[in-house]
């Protein structure tokens, strides 16, 4: 398949995310023929890991492609609203429960979909070049992909990168987690083709290995870490018109970059993350992704996604025109829409 490439060295399988031209964005066909194998791999005992990468220099995976899921939206057969997010959650969920090194290689863009595929997995290298971010808020949608599940663990910070979308470097990712190891560009050549190389091995020789290469002190702070006393006091909330009435209080520059951030922001999307990740902190992976197929498929009967996608992502004039455009227009009952059971249609139900 043009789109992914997959092959077997030694005991490793290398999976490579061949959609160079679109920043290796996440297609259903990608999501399948992964989700095809990672069964097999599992009981496999010639197969000791996995290593996931993007093609090329810019991007392991920019996300899912959610500009297919928008030129569905009139099809009756077809219709990816439903099949893609379903199929890209089943998939995050199994490699969160796949027992051997899942390792990905964070090297360029890796956002929304991206870090579905590697957040969940036991190790994600990064490096000088890693740009992370859950930028979904500024398109009409959420967090997803268990996007509240390991966003919820990180409090108030959490809270912070989901509204605004924060795009992080290799640092600020060390820094919240979602990278486990930081190795210098020059040296992860040199760790995957020890790990390629060598016939079998365990969980334990990675972790010994990459902990061994990977980069502990850092010159400089993360920006993230640099501003957390900013983000405590503001995002420690759990409403998104208390976020709001915080910063409007202090008149500090980066309380009001940050009002500027999420004033373009889509106010329902914001009201519902808010609301995902307050649910987010009681809840495991699996019961996660149920509740964010729910949010996703309300929001995909509604106007901000549509409307989001083709302002930034199509026609591209950055200018999408929300509805409703103020977040104190945003009614309880709005937010409580993207949280209704679906019986037959919810996920994992028919497993």
């Amino acid at each position: 398949m043009n789109d992914i490439h997959i092959e077997k060295l030694n005991s490793t399988i290398i999976i490579t995310l061949a959609r160079e031209k679109v920043l290796n964005a996440l297609n259903l066909n990608m999501v399948r023929e992964i989700f095809k194998h990672i069964y097999e791999w599992e009981k496999d005992n010639s197969i000791s890991g996995i290593i996931i990468k993007g093609a090329g220099e810019k991007s392991f995976c920019a996300g899912g492609d959610i500009v297919s899921v928008y030129k569905s939206k009139d099809k009756k057969e077809n219709n990816l609203s439903d099949i893609f997010f379903r199929e890209e959650y089943i998939l995050n969920l199994a490699i969160a429960e796949f027992s051997k090194p899942w390792i990905s290689i964070l090297n360029g863009i890796a956002m929304g979909g991206g870090l579905g595929l590697s957040v969940h997995g036991s190790h994600r290298i990064v490096n000088n070049k890693t740009i992370t971010a859950m930028p979904e808020t500024a398109i009409g949608l959420f967090p997803d992909v268990g996007g509240g599940f390991f966003l919820s663990k990180m409090k108030s910070v959490g809270t912070y990168l989901a509204l605004t979308g924060k795009t992080m470097n290799g640092l600020d990712s060390m820094y919240v987690g979602i990278g486990t190891h930081y190795l210098e560009d020059n040296i992860i050549k040199k760790i995957l083709d020890n790990i390629i190389n060598k016939p079998n091995y365990n969980a334990d020789y990675i972790d010994n290995l990459l902990n061994k290469n990977s980069k502990l002190v850092f010159e400089e702070k993360s920006s993230i870490e640099k501003n957390t006393a900013n983000i405590e006091k503001h995002f420690n909330k759990d409403s998104l018109i208390q976020i709001f009435e915080s910063l409007k209080k202090d008149d500090s520059e980066w309380a009001n970059s940050t009002l500027e951030i999420l004033s373009k922001k889509s106010p329902t999307s914001m009201s519902v993350t808010v609301e995902q990740l307050v649910k987010a902190k009681k809840l495991s992976l699996k019961d996660c992704l149920k509740m964010e197929f729910r949010i996703c498929q309300a929001m995909m009967a509604k106007h901000d996604f549509y409307e989001g996608v083709r302002a930034n992502l199509v026609d591209k004039d950055r200018n999408p025109k929300w509805n409703p455009n103020n977040i104190y227009d945003i009614k309880e009952s709005l937010i409580k829409e993207h949280f209704v059971e679906l019986g037959q249609k919810d996920l994992f139900e028919n497993e």
